[in-house]
């Protein structure tokens, strides 16, 4: 038996809990950012700043990364290359992607606090949600797709 085999099962677990973890955070992050316009006091606006550095920072970033590398692992030691496949990378990179600007976000926020309403967070924390239900439709359907 090949020596990744042996670990696929362990991959999938660390896959699975930090993808988890990721989805979570990227659900969390536009309720988080929605607050900054609204949040007065010079406490509340500094816990606001450090809770979500740290979602972004210490939760959301290192479960990407994990999630994201042991889902390449997954790709090689499963031999999983069908056209679903594709399609999901494709969403995952727009995961990537809505993590990246949320950070940016996060950024310019500090800085300019009011610079989006907290409406226009509403329909920003819909993007997370269609894209995680995605990926799960395409992995749990794997469609065959004519690519």
């Amino acid at each position: 038996m090949d020596l990744l085999a042996i670990w696929a099962p362990w991959i999938k677990f660390v896959h699975l809990s930090t993808l988890a973890a990721w989805c979570a955070c990227l659900i969390a992050l536009p309720p988080l950012l929605a607050l900054y316009p609204v949040t007065r006091g010079r406490v509340s606006r500094h816990r606001l700043k450090a809770g979500t550095r740290f979602v972004y920072i210490a939760l959301a970033s290192p479960a990407a990364v994990l999630a994201v590398v042991s889902g390449t692992a997954l790709i090689h030691v499963m031999g999983a290359y069908a056209p679903w496949l594709a399609a999901k990378l494709t969403l995952v990179t727009g995961m990537v992607f809505f993590h990246a600007t949320c950070g940016k976000m996060l950024l310019v926020l500090r800085e300019q606090p009011r610079r989006w309403s907290a409406g226009f967070f509403v329909g920003l924390a819909a993007v997370p949600l269609v894209l995680i239900l995605g990926v799960l439709w395409l992995v749990l359907a794997q469609p065959r797709l004519g690519f």
